[in-house]
């Protein structure tokens, strides 16, 4: 009987593990979660903090957000947190920016001559592969551009800094590198009189601010990208799809800082921008337009924003970046083929296209898939959150614009925060843990990570008519 036991239960561990590896994009949601149990178990180490040990859903919630690369907090990293705590949330921030998965395959890959297709097929997931380009070489080129890209920031804020903080400058510039690249939004600059102060004391630096946003495009553009404008030897499948990125990133981005610079030049709120010198405002528009495209750091008090611009901020925190990228949100090309196909779709008697290209079925599909059930996400989740504000903090002003705000910096991984995480209640703050989890992991792949693939006969299923418009 023990040895019945025995095998059955051998039978039911094989089968969990089968479970998990026959999807990638299960065994990459599983890998999110390993990564943040723990960071959640080493942030709660007395070593970890400045003063007494950190509670446990603060460390959940502050794992989450740097696996993630989101960027809400409920303490302020740098004076919470010791150089230890600070050292395990940069560890999180560059696994989580680069992807879990990334990391170790190209690791595993290295170390190993044999691929099996399952290790081809986790490369293609991790990477937001098509067509024919090889994984092994995309992730090399990724983690050599990361090395570049971080150490050539590094350096520059090394140099900004140390006139300020002497050789503290290091740690900083080191973090600030490696968090603007993933688009973290973590920063080490609060003090206990000062928290949550991100950048805004380098408003007069335009050095700092320009390379924290540089180094944001560099990572939100994706790396498929950047290999394909860095190559010597540019793949045809790949060059639209780059062009596009190109197009639509400088579109969001001087639509958005001329936006941002009309409409709160005259805002003269504490902290808003209509204060700053008017030579310092054209550089905060644009430095406003780049951090909601999921970087999450901020030059102006997010509280003071007229809420134009917070509604604006919230719908460019829910498109996001670029493909393939550090970046979150439903993703710049998602939105651009909603629109393509929504836009053809008032004329039936053409096939949906995007510029001079017609599109793929399968992809118009996905593209309203991720779209809807982020859009259905995003309104649930803030409608929860502001009846829970409503209903536990009866004392606090009910503002719904300000949760779409927190919801969607949360969603599409930003970090930005209008009323104050921490002030918000522990349901709401539940709320906005799931969803920077499933804005990381993409709410299509979440989806398919929980639904276990049977095979069934096809059906054919009678057509059914319904009446639209």
């Amino acid at each position: 009987m023990p040895l019945l036991q025995t095998k059955k239960q051998r039978s039911n561990r094989n089968s969990l593990i089968r479970l998990i590896l026959e999807s990638p994009t299960r065994l990459i949601v599983i890998s999110f979660v390993a990564m943040i149990l723990i960071g959640t178990g080493l942030l709660m180490l007395p070593l970890a903090s400045r003063h007494d040990p950190t509670p446990f859903f603060t460390s959940l919630f502050t794992a989450t957000s740097a696996t993630c690369v989101t960027g809400l907090v409920l303490v302020d990293t740098g004076s919470h947190f010791s150089q230890f705590g600070q050292a395990v949330i940069l560890m999180l921030i560059q696994i989580g920016g680069l992807g879990l998965a990334t990391v170790t395959t190209f690791f595993f890959s290295a170390l190993s001559k044999s691929r099996s297709w399952k290790l081809l097929s986790l490369e293609r997931e991790t990477t937001s592969l098509e067509g024919s380009l090889n994984p092994m070489r995309l992730l090399r080129f990724i983690m050599r551009f990361t090395l570049i890209a971080e150490a050539t920031g590094a350096a520059i804020f090394i140099w900004r800094f140390w006139p300020r903080y002497g050789s503290g400058a290091v740690w900083r510039g080191i973090f600030q590198s490696v968090s603007a690249f993933c688009n973290a939004g973590f920063d080490l600059f609060g003090t206990p009189a000062k928290p949550f102060d991100s950048l805004t004391r380098f408003n007069d630096d335009p050095i700092v601010l320009i390379t924290t946003a540089l180094l944001v495009i560099s990572g939100g553009l994706g790396f498929i990208v950047w290999r394909e404008i860095l190559s010597r030897k540019r793949t045809a499948s790949q060059l639209f799809h780059v062009r596009l990125v190109l197009i639509l990133t400088l579109t969001a981005l001087a639509g958005g800082t001329l936006f941002f610079w009309l409409v709160e030049r005259t805002n003269e709120n504490v902290g808003a921008m209509g204060l700053l010198p008017a030579s310092q405002q054209p550089l905060a528009a644009f430095f406003q337009s780049v951090t909601t495209r999921t970087a999450g750091f901020n030059s102006v008090n997010q509280s003071t924003l007229s809420e134009s611009s917070r509604f604006v901020s919230s719908i460019l925190m829910f498109i996001g970046a670029s493909p393939a990228g550090t970046g979150g949100g439903i993703k710049l090309t998602t939105f651009a083929v909603v629109l393509a196909v929504a836009v053809n779709g008032l004329r039936p008697e053409r096939k949906p296209q995007l510029g001079k290209h017609q599109l793929n079925r399968l992809v118009a599909l996905r593209a309203f898939a991720i779209f809807s059930l982020s859009l259905v996400l995003v309104i649930v989740s803030t409608l929860f959150v502001s009846i829970i504000e409503q209903h536990f903090q009866a004392n606090i002003d009910v503002n719904f614009l300000n949760y779409l705000f927190e919801v969607s910096s949360a969603f599409g991984t930003v970090g930005l925060s209008a009323v104050g995480t921490p002030s918000l209640h522990t349901a709401s703050q539940v709320v906005l843990v799931l969803l920077m989890f499933i804005g990381r992991v993409g709410p299509a792949s979440f989806a398919i990570a929980l639904m276990r693939r049977e095979h069934k006969p096809d059906i054919v299923l009678p057509e059914g008519h319904v009446i639209v418009g």
